[in-house]
């Protein structure tokens, strides 16, 4: 049978009387030419026969008028057609199919990361069964600076409880100070001796309250005996390795007392603020503490959590403080309106801490709720970009499947149907691309872990929460993803189709041009804020802080041993000539500086309260802090009275003129201001410089300083560890670079920086993976154009411009429309720290820069190769 005839037959034998007449005029002479095509082209005959092979498993009868219905495959049948025609095409177009499933997979796989790892942050304390009902006591002492402060009295919860009947619980903790030296002999073998910086005194409620998950241990005596300590298991396994822990005994050397281990816990299994290794009874810090420490109700040192009735609401609990501050802080002799108008008592939700909680003496560092909205949005972008690629190449790609689509309408395929088949096939494609993605998040999570101080885990997303989740995200991006791809070739005209015309004006150029402009504003948008969040943090680490932090390592006084010979440990280490000073001080700069009043004498109104330090006479010259007045401390004075050196902001805040030789007030002893020091970057360069009180003692310090010239470093602090176990057997070297403590203040900035450094440079190659496949489809298409050009003299370069420039505009314009947001974003970022950069002009530039050479270098390769084509092949290409 003949092409022409066959032609004739299919059309008589699939469609209505009607149907023939109306689109046999159009489309026999078209349809009988692609039929004769595929006689002559074995390729293109075995496409189309699985094109027409999806006839096959259709039931068809006569209907009682004696037309052919078009008939309705069977589910299974069609489904399996659909996979069928979804595989080859894959197959077929490689370069397109590639492109997509990488861009798609890259975009799932970092959109799960930020997800997951969003989530986590949101469920930080949601594990514990009270969750709801549990909240933290505060404090906020009201002022020309407010103080808020997330340690309060001792007594402060207690109290509460007896005078609040809402309250059915109460736990506190206390951090004891300074960190703990634990000590082990088990027999027969050598000591094991640690610092251990992660542990609290604790009340033995604390087990109902927080559900401490015991493996060892009875839970409901483990925290009241004396000299009990609960161990988690890595401590555990760290002190006694395989040995059963209970009843085991380890010793305090800083306290010299011995403490029985009473059990062990597990860590939680959900992310919690309260991070701790051990946990001692209170009844044991009771037992050896003043009684007047115990009941100071101005005393910021116990963490005091509360725990609301079931029928009780935060609400009702507020409504009862004021008047429970009134009794409980009128014993000092204020009136009640000194009371409430200096201080506020707010009662914090345990589930807030994490995101919401920057106070004075947080147990640990918190994160910010905007990081949040950063790492969400960020997800939501790349997902995003992920489907616009999707979306542009298979919008390209419909154009090589014109014919296809027009056979099926002339076959009688409806629209849904139509819309069905293509939805189906970009649902395959994104279940590829979620399978790749999930291979992608297996290997990538250790490297994400150490990148975000994270602990994700691969099991994370199997939850049935996470696994519903993931099956709504892929069903909704295979929604959005090729919604718009099978509903615009749904709509190909028939006739155009078989001819196979494909028409650069056609209205999907706007869009896809739209959605390249949309890529390439959220790669700039991350590009941009990648250069800024760079900048400050650059500017962290450079800007001059008013003391010198290099080469100076600070070396741990722990023990009344150690603190018995630091004379004589001092004088040691300044033997060394490597070592050109050393120095006592009590406080890090970068740790948190403790508070107290300082009061001008005979000007009780203009007392303050201030952060205070204690040094000796050589710490100002170890840190080289300048003197704006005044003078040094003298050695010799350190046990004659009490001399007091104030910086330039504490001198300002208690309104000092002439402050050298005043007297002040403050612990209960008077001293002399014997100099002014230059304002120095004691904290962090989030908040200004604060107040500060440098008090001669150096019997209070816990640090020595030491100044270390030349490059010999390591040998330096080997003869000082040997030196300090020579005059302080047994004590631990426990040293730290102040230049390396200043720098992890900015730890939590710095790793969302490098995030979204790493996110940055996907999102802008998953919009290059679309940029290269349009710029592959751009120079398919105009392959005849080219060699034409070629042919009257065109040259490499200029057919290069000619295919590079409408995408480069595009590209452009998404700077453009972009770097206004990005400006307000940023500079709202900025604000966060109290020494901001300022965002300058070459910033804008750069971010074009580096955008437009991505693009120019994705484009030029596919460019480059149609301009050097040999024109006799392009103009026989079709």
């Amino acid at each position: 049978m003949t092409p022409p005839r066959l032609a004739n037959q299919l059309l008589r034998f699939f469609c209505a009387p009607h149907r023939l007449e109306e689109v046999q005029g159009d489309l026999h002479e078209e349809f009988t030419y692609q039929v004769r095509l595929i006689g002559e082209r074995r390729a293109r005959w075995r496409y189309w026969r699985d094109v027409i092979g999806f006839i096959k498993p259709f039931t068809i009868k006569r209907t009682s008028t004696g037309e052919y219905p078009y008939p309705n495959p069977t589910t299974t049948a069609m489904l399996s057609n659909y996979f069928t025609i979804a595989r080859r095409n894959v197959v077929r177009y490689k370069l397109n199919s590639t492109l997509t499933i990488t861009g798609l997979a890259l975009g799932l796989a970092c959109g799960l990361l930020m997800i997951l790892h969003v989530r986590e942050e949101l469920s930080y304390d949601k594990g514990f069964s009270k969750a709801d009902r549990i909240f933290r006591v505060t404090s906020d002492n009201i002022g020309e600076k407010t103080r808020q402060w997330a340690a309060t009295s001792p007594i402060l919860g207690v109290e509460m409880q007896k005078e609040i009947p809402a309250i059915q619980t109460v736990a506190r903790f206390h951090r004891p100070y300074p960190d703990r030296v634990f000590s082990y002999v088990p027999s027969g073998g050598a000591i094991k001796q640690f610092e251990e910086k992660s542990g609290y005194f604790a009340d033995s409620t604390v087990v109902d309250v927080f559900d401490l998950p015991f493996v060892k241990g009875d839970p409901r005596t483990a925290l009241k005996q004396i000299d009990a300590i609960v161990l988690t298991e890595a401590m555990a396994t760290k002190y006694f390795g395989n040995e059963d822990p209970i009843g085991k005994r380890i010793q305090d050397d800083l306290d010299k007392r011995t403490l029985t281990v009473t059990g062990v816990i597990r860590s939680f299994s959900f992310p919690t603020h309260l991070q701790f290794d051990y946990l001692i009874s209170m009844a044991t810090y009771y037992r050896y503490t003043d009684k007047k420490d115990l009941e100071n109700r101005s005393w910021s040192g116990f963490y005091n959590y509360i725990v609301l009735n079931n029928s009780a609401s935060r609400s009702d609990v507020e409504a009862r403080i004021p008047e429970f501050m009134v009794k409980f802080y009128e014993a000092k002799g204020e009136t009640r309106k000194e009371i409430l108008a200096s201080r506020r008592t707010p009662i914090q939700p345990i589930t807030d801490i994490h995101l919401h909680s920057r106070l004075e003496k947080e147990m640990g560092p918190n994160s910010d709720i905007t990081y949040v909205y950063v790492f969400s949005i960020a997800a939501l972008f790349i997902l995003l970009i992920a489907s616009v690629n999707f979306i542009n190449m298979a919008t390209a790609q419909a154009f090589n499947r014109m014919k296809e689509v027009g056979v099926r309408k002339v076959l009688g395929a409806r629209k849904e149907q139509l819309v069905r088949q293509f939805l189906g096939e970009s649902f395959i494609l994104t279940l590829i691309a979620a399978s790749v993605a999930f291979l992608l998040f297996r290997l990538a999570i250790p490297f994400y872990n150490e990148l975000a101080a994270k602990n994700l885990r691969f099991g994370q997303p199997f939850t049935l929460s996470n696994v519903v989740l993931m099956v709504l995200l892929t069903v909704l991006i295979s929604l959005i993803a090729g919604f718009y791809p099978a509903w615009f070739i749904s709509n190909f005209d028939p006739v155009t189709s078989l001819k196979g015309k494909k028409s650069q004006a056609s209205s999907v150029t706007l869009v896809r041009k739209g959605l390249i402009v949309f890529q390439f504003s959220v790669s700039v948008f991350m590009i941009f804020s990648t250069i800024v969040v760079y900048r400050q943090m650059k500017f962290f680490q450079t800007k001059e802080l008013g003391f010198d932090q290099d080469q100076v390592v600070a070396v741990k006084l722990y023990g009344k041993e150690m603190w018995d010979k630091a004379n004589a440990i001092q004088q040691e280490f300044q033997k060394n000539s490597a070592i050109t000073n050393v120095a006592r001080i009590s406080t890090l700069p970068g740790d948190r500086f403790s508070t107290d009043m300082l009061t001008p004498v005979g000007r009780p109104d203009d007392a303050s309260q201030l952060r205070f330090m204690w040094a000796d006479e050589n710490t100002l010259p170890v840190l080289q802090i300048g003197l704006k007045a005044g003078r040094n401390f003298v050695r010799k004075e350190e046990n004659a009275h009490f001399p007091v050196i104030l910086n330039e902001a504490a001198a300002k805040a208690l309104k000092l003129d002439s402050p050298v030789g005043q007297k002040v007030v403050s612990l209960g002893d008077t001293g002399e201001i014997v100099g002014i020091a230059k304002d120095f970057h004691f904290a962090s360069l989030h908040s200004t410089v604060e107040p500060l009180v440098i008090v001669q003692h150096p019997g209070q310090a816990n640090y020595f300083l030491l100044k270390i010239k030349g490059s010999k470093l390591a040998e330096t602090l080997q003869f000082a560890q040997s030196s300090l176990a020579r005059l302080s057997p047994g004590s631990l070297f426990i040293y730290t670079f102040l230049d390396e403590k200043m720098a992890r203040l900015y730890d939590s900035e710095q790793r969302v920086g490098n995030v979204l450094n790493v996110f940055a440079v996907f999102a802008m190659f998953i919009s290059c993976l679309g940029l290269f496949g349009l710029s592959a489809y751009a120079a398919q298409v105009r392959t005849k154009e080219v060699g034409i050009r070629k042919v009257l003299g065109a040259t490499v370069s200029g057919i290069i411009v000619l295919l590079s420039r409408d995408f480069l505009r595009l590209v452009l314009l998404a700077t453009v429309l972009t770097s206004p947001l990005a400006w307000w974003a940023m500079t709202k970022w900025l604000q966060s720290f109290a020494y901001p950069i300022a965002i300058e002009w070459w910033m804008f530039v750069l971010t074009a820069l580096l955008t437009v050479s991505v693009a120019v270098l994705t484009i030029s390769f596919q460019s480059i190769r149609a301009a050097v084509m040999n024109p006799v092949k392009s103009l026989r290409s079709e």
